[in-house]
């Protein structure tokens, strides 16, 4: 009876101790300011790893872009960890950034961090942020080249 009350004891404060583990996540507020052109599709990525910047997103968005000057996305349930967002208006709906010969931007781009490279692609630690806490909002502005 002894080891049976000691198990229902342990097994009590275990399930209690998991019920108040929780994987530490939040959410990250965008808006996305300096649209100039109507129509078009935003893209929105949000990237974890430097190895990975602008090729293979964490999480992703896109948007139709109508009337607006600013858009607002939020990413909800976003493991606590460093990120970096990259965002281009695709304006003729392609799926892809359009660059001229040597490799620069037609369409607007952003960044986190209010990041914009001026010689060569973008870096991921120029544009990187902390997720922390519940609940970041941040701001990128579009530019063209």
């Amino acid at each position: 009876m002894k080891h049976i009350k000691l198990v229902l004891f342990l097994f009590v404060i275990s399930m209690a101790t998991y019920s108040n583990i929780k994987a530490e996540e939040g959410e990250i507020g965008i808006t996305i300011k300096g649209i100039e052109n109507k129509g078009g599709v935003m893209m929105i990525a949000l990237f974890n790893e430097d190895d990975e910047f602008l090729k293979t997103p964490s999480y992703y968005q896109e948007v139709v872009v109508s009337e607006e000057t600013e858009i607002e996305v939020v990413f909800k349930d976003i493991p606590y960890q460093r990120y970096a967002i990259s965002i281009y208006h695709d304006l003729n709906e392609n799926g892809e950034l359009d660059s001229n010969m040597i490799r620069i931007p037609k369409e607007p781009i952003g960044f986190s961090n209010g990041y914009f490279p001026k010689f060569g692609p973008p870096k991921f630690k120029n544009a990187a942020f902390d997720l922390n806490q519940q609940d970041i909002r941040l701001a990128v502005n579009l530019r063209s080249y």
